[in-house]
């Protein structure tokens, strides 16, 4: 994106305070922010808005790339972004101010407030600190099941207890077991903000946080609602697949707000870069809560076990993290205390970061889902730190499966071979090549599905779970000897697969 307008706002923050940079390390710091994100910005790296700010100064803000399209209408530091998960930490915040006006206590169980709902155990904190037990994998369905009887129906917060009650499946997972994300969780503590207030989650969100944070261009959007307060409005872009070559505009029935319908608690906020500092500054002068409530929101939850809630799952790669209340805590506190949280969505990514240390801000807002972007944000924290940024290695699996789908089978072992011991700028991935294949598969391209899951057991022949993915592929291909084959391999490395157990029990081996 060498050639496209952009709109640059440089300002120097002049502080004398002990512990905050002198102005020629400031100058320095933001001649460096200009330099990194003008690499990505060449390499159309990110599409979007970013804000670095400390003591609430702005200290570097840029737009990049286009908020549509189409119409080539560009990103501009005054368009509106979906920040998808975000708004989990507008949910915590609304859920504490009604534990501060005594509405809620964060260790009753959610059943106090809903009979009806079938996990008598679950405690308002464990949905708070993702430790219910309520996977989405194991929930999803049954509200596109409820769905597909009931078309005509656009699901609201009031409908998911009912639903849940209704089928009450037994969770795998026993709450404050384990951190497991849950949207379906923050869903339910929409439903309780709505219940415990009187208003409507939008409405309290507007009178209860927005406004009192001057966020005039912030509002939550759901299926029925979007008042396009924001001109321009950043559209959403992305792969439809993971092969594609080509970014699809993800809106009508492909839109996250089609397929989450008036559901809230979870996401869906829009907002700008600004709006987010003046959130930010919010949290810092007590305009939502009082400190003791910041600090439980800002503080590692635990287990039953007694355990740090740790976030297993290392989220963009950016570094161990634990869970605290809607906000997540890195360990590292070699630049300070940071807590944070990101969204996505097809076509959206979105990070906040909070150095309360040093009342460092960082927030990117993106809306094709540029790859790797949350390490690309941090990198910004870094270089304020005098820290090297984070070398953000590109998916050599990414690439290798639209050259594959392209340019075909040659071209892209060839491609990928070549690059895949260029660690420093490519990362190859045995999950994420297997995930490929079954892309390949859900979409009915069955040749470049074996041979991305073929390939997948050349690269890793030690794994058991490579040989029952391809035993399925050939399966699928109508090559029954040849899966069992596979099956029978899987079991050689891994007895007790049950996958590849099951596989051949089914065609009677």
């Amino acid at each position: 994106m060498k050639n496209l307008k952009t709109y640059t706002l440089l300002f120097v923050l002049l502080v004398c305070n002990t512990g905050f940079p002198s102005k020629a390390q400031s100058h320095a710091a933001i001649e460096q922010l200009k330099a990194y994100y003008k690499g990505l910005e060449d390499r159309s790296e990110l599409n979007g808005n970013l804000l670095v700010a400390q003591n609430g100064k702005v200290l570097y803000a840029h737009s990049f790339g286009y908020a549509n399209f189409e119409q080539r209408v560009l990103n501009t530091p005054n368009t509106g972004f979906n920040t998808a998960s975000l708004g989990k930490t507008c949910t915590a915040i609304a859920v504490m101010q009604l534990v501060e006006r005594h509405k809620i206590t964060l260790d009753a169980a959610y059943a106090r407030y809903f009979p009806d709902f079938p996990y008598k155990d679950v405690t308002i904190r464990q949905l708070l600190s993702h430790t219910s037990g309520m996977s989405d994998q194991e929930l999803a369905p049954i509200f596109g099941a409820y769905k597909a009887k009931h078309p005509e129906l656009i699901l609201a917060n009031n409908d998911l207890v009912p639903v849940l009650a209704e089928v009450n499946v037994q969770l795998k997972l026993r709450p404050g077991e384990k951190w497991w994300y849950s949207n379906i969780g923050f869903q339910l503590l929409g439903g309780l903000v709505e219940k415990q207030s009187g208003e409507r989650m939008g409405d309290y969100l507007d009178k209860h946080l927005f406004k009192p944070a001057g966020m005039l261009y912030t509002y939550l959007r759901n299926r029925t609602y979007h008042p396009y307060l924001l001109q321009p409005y950043a559209d959403n872009y992305d792969y439809a697949a993971t092969f594609d070559t080509v970014r699809t505009k993800f809106d009508g029935t492909r839109s996250y707000y089609y397929n989450n319908d008036n559901m809230s608690g979870n996401g869906g906020i829009i907002t700008t870069t600004a709006d987010l500092l003046r959130y930010d500054e919010a949290l810092y002068n007590g305009t939502f809560l009082t400190r003791a409530s910041l600090n439980q929101l800002f503080t590692p939850s635990r287990l039953k076990n007694g355990s740090v809630n740790e976030i297993w799952l290392n989220i963009g790669n950016m570094g161990t993290a634990d869970d605290g209340l809607g906000w997540f805590i890195f360990r590292d506190k070699s630049m300070g205390t940071i807590v944070w949280h990101t969204g996505g969505m097809p076509g959206c990514s979105a990070i906040f970061l909070r150095n309360l240390t040093k009342k460092q801000t960082v927030v990117m807002l993106d809306n094709v889902n540029s790859e790797k972007m949350y390490p690309k944000a941090l990198n910004a924290l870094r270089i304020l730190n005098g820290k090297a940024p984070l070398t953000v290695p590109q998916s050599l699996t990414k690439l290798y499966g639209k050259a594959l789908y392209a340019k075909g089978e040659t071209y892209a072992t060839s491609l990928l071979l070549r690059l895949k011991n260029d660690s420093l700028h490519y990362v190859l991935n045995e999950n994420e090549m297997n995930n490929l294949g079954y892309a390949f598969l859900e979409h009915k391209h069955l040749s470049e599905a074996l041979t991305t899951l073929k390939l997948n057991t050349r690269l890793y022949p030690q794994s058991d779970n490579v040989y029952n993915s391809y035993g399925e592929a050939l399966l699928e291909s109508g090559d029954k000897p040849g899966a069992i084959a596979m099956y029978r391999k899987s079991l050689a490395i891994n007895p007790k697969n049950e996958d590849s157990l099951k596989a051949l029990k089914a065609l009677d081996q």
